[in-house]
């Protein structure tokens, strides 16, 4: 459950600079600041659910433990 609340709060700090970043860019009307916040945000969608993979992986560690014992 704390995973869960870490990545949300992850998520909402990361939105919130790349809305700034973009808006930045359409005040100074500087579309490489455009291009770095929509890169940033979708960096971020795969890392997070890059995270999410391996924290399901790890999870399933024990049972593959007990099925597949150490010789």
């Amino acid at each position: 459950m704390r995973a869960l609340y870490l990545e949300t709060l992850r998520m909402l700090l990361n939105t919130v600079v790349c809305l700034l970043i973009f808006g930045a860019g359409l005040e100074l009307g500087s579309s490489y600041l455009q291009i770095i916040a929509v890169v940033m945000y979708l960096s971020h969608l795969i890392a997070s659910a890059e995270r999410r993979t391996t924290w399901n992986a790890t999870e399933k560690k024990s049972d593959y433990r007990e099925k597949f014992p150490k010789k």
